[in-house]
């Protein structure tokens, strides 16, 4: 069976060669206005000018329409209706042109759908969504400003009060006159409209007209001598990089909002905040209404965001819903390895030796052994053939993990010290809940499994603990596959056993989770644990990787501009915010089909390969070392 994930000549490319909203490299408003102040009267094209739509296509609006009239296939219905109307149009009058009572009327026929109500209710949503272009808008109130004469020309099945409606309803007031091709059975293209337009200016006034349609408001008007200022549609120039293969629904209002805000002209951004829009907005904002439902559906009495990645995960989460009691809660994989190591002997040998033995930078048994407060075994080294300052290899990992097991009551001895201040740490978090949600981006649930046994387990707190995860990669956690199968563990994008061929995709390339944690970082470091002090106790963190911050600071900017237009667009329809996680990931998908990207301007960032905050034992590589030593 064909697999169109695998399959490469079906995939877009993103833009590799820096900033999309750079693409058009359009005038400032200033510029552009400044550039038509020599002449007497501005005409404007409407929609796709002066009115943007949050739908990578308009006719995608119709969909939105559909579910309000509890009509099926609606959006088909819709189109064959003005379709048919223009053909009839075409046999009767010899031209194409229609009103949207024409249509209507073949709807009604075809569905029972009373007209009036139909031509009502588009009208109504057309006013919900249309929004004006904020590059437009700058450049119609410098040319108001000037007192210039200002017309609006549009070919369109609207009526002229309809439009005019639509343009006020979003702060476009003061025109001389609106043209509209229904009202009068001729169009920009046959350029008969603009010559009405003309002939009611009257003679010698110079004119220059703005539209995004090539053929009908560029070539068409200037046939006829009239200046032209050519606006590329935001959706034609857009769609070229929006990720193939979402839901049409949920494709249309994400490409929507891309491309509006990306691709209008009124700002350029950079690559980094790029990065976080377009290809991880979508995730953060499908993710946090998926953490709330589970919330609602589980009777959550409080959600736990795990750092770091969940910095931005509540932060958004918070912006979206105010009736979820929620906590930002310090934990970590090297926190849970430590405060859990009396069960985890394993994953403490992989993570703390084995590892280590793959890091681009080398790191020293005495620092490993120091960065973890094990350092009254450095002298029991020599009874294992091995050197304090022997760097951690690939030849020496079975050596040193015996010895770690031959001294394992150490071990745990040691880095249970700090038990009973986590434990008191989680009781003032908990706060009597029932059950909490421990949210995470993944891979393998290991925090949220962590605290499920503290709580659940070891300090018998008579609360319930949910794991939840944006995604689960690992095969060969058969633990992690039985609670996903039990339901102890929530994933939302991808598993072995949900959105397989995601989970295939994914895994198929090495650092793809690197990747996709560059969406929840955050601008401080990771947290290592605990240490207790005179006052109680303090939390323990990881050498700041401060270079990273501002980077950082942007991928979460974008994130939380996407989501904020998201929302002020579709705040009225709670079903778009139902995002799968299928859809959710796509965009990712398509930025990691080709790496160049990521390498260009996120090779740099530095990552800390130490245990804690131990400067002397603290090694880091950038994205560059992980990718080149992947071969990638």
């Amino acid at each position: 069976m064909h697999d169109p994930l695998n399959s490469t000549e079906l995939l877009k490319l993103p833009y590799l060669d820096g900033s999309e909203s750079k693409v058009l490299n359009r005038p400032t408003a200033l510029d552009f206005a400044r550039n038509m102040l020599e002449y007497d009267v501005i005409s404007f094209d409407v929609f796709d000018t002066l009115l943007l739509r949050p739908f990578a296509q308009p006719h995608h609006l119709f969909m939105i329409l559909g579910e309000k009239l509890n009509c099926v296939n609606f959006m088909s219905i819709r189109l064959k209706a003005e379709r048919e109307a223009r053909n009839q149009a075409e046999v009767k009058k010899g031209n194409r042109e229609v009103t949207i009572n024409d249509i209507y009327e073949l709807v009604e026929f075809r569905t029972g759908i009373d007209k009036q109500y139909g031509v009502q209710l588009e009208l109504q949503t057309e006013l919900e969504f249309c929004f004006a272009n904020p590059y437009m808008k700058d450049v119609f109130e410098i040319l108001k400003s000037q007192n210039k004469k200002i017309i609006a020309i549009s070919d369109m099945y609207l009526t002229k009060s309809m439009i005019v409606q639509l343009l006020e309803n979003s702060g476009f007031s003061g025109f001389f006159d609106v043209f509209v091709s229904s009202e009068n059975n001729c169009s920009k293209r046959d350029k008969q409209l603009f010559k009405i337009a003309l002939q009611k200016l009257g003679k010698d006034i110079s004119i220059v007209h703005v539209g995004e349609n090539y053929e009908s408001d560029i070539k068409s008007a200037q046939e006829l001598g009239i200046a032209t200022r050519y606006y590329n549609n935001v959706h034609e120039t857009g769609n070229q990089y929006r990720a193939d293969g979402l839901s049409e629904l949920i494709g249309s209002t994400y490409s929507g909002i891309v491309n509006t805000h990306l691709h209008n002209g009124r700002k350029q951004y950079t690559p980094h905040y790029e990065y976080g829009f377009i290809y991880g907005g979508l995730y953060i904002l499908g993710y946090c209404k998926w953490i709330y439902d589970y919330a609602k559906q589980n009777n959550i009495d409080k959600v736990l965001f795990l750092s770091r990645d969940g910095d931005i995960y509540r932060k958004v989460f918070n912006f979206l819903y105010t009736d979820m009691n929620n906590e930002y809660v310090y934990w970590s994989r090297i926190a849970n390895m430590k405060y859990t190591i009396e069960k985890n002997r394993y994953d403490f040998l992989q993570r703390m030796v084995k590892h280590k033995a793959n890091h681009v930078l080398g790191i020293t048994i005495k620092g490993l052994l120091e960065s973890l407060e094990l350092g009254e075994l450095v002298d029991l080294l020599t009874q294992y053939k091995l050197k304090e300052d022997d760097l951690i290899h690939k030849g020496n990992v079975k050596l040193i993990q015996t010895f770690f097991v031959e001294n394992w009551e150490t071990v745990v001895k040691k880095l249970s010290e700090a038990n009973a201040i986590v434990k008191e740490y989680f009781i003032n978090i908990i706060q009597g809940s029932k059950k909490v949600a421990v949210v995470d981006v993944g891979w393998v649930g290991s925090g949220g499994s962590g605290i499920k046994y503290l709580i659940e387990q070891k300090w018998k707190l008579n609360c319930e603990v949910h794991s939840l995860v944006a995604a689960c990669r690992h095969s060969n956690h058969t633990g992690n596959l039985s609670q996903i199968m039990k339901k102890e563990i929530g994933v939302y994008i991808f598993s072995r056993m949900y959105n397989r061929n995601l989970y295939d995709t994914h895994s198929s390339t090495k650092h793809n989770n690197v990747y996709f944690e560059l969406f929840t970082q955050a601008c401080y470091p990771s947290f290592s644990g605990f240490k207790k002090t005179e006052e109680g106790f303090k939390l323990i963190f990881d050498v700041p990787e401060a270079e990273n911050y501002k980077i950082i600071e942007q991928i979460h900017n974008g994130i939380f501009d996407f989501v904020k237009l998201y929302k002020k667009m579709f705040s009225n329809y709670d079903y778009l915010f139902n995002i799968s996680g299928y859809d959710a990931y796509l965009p990712f998908r398509m930025i990691i089909k080709d790496l160049r990207f990521i390498r260009k301007y996120f090779g740099d960032l530095s990552f800390s390969r130490g245990v804690i905050a131990d400067t002397e034992n603290q090694s880091f590589e950038t994205l560059n070392d992980l990718m080149d030593q992947a071969g990638l």
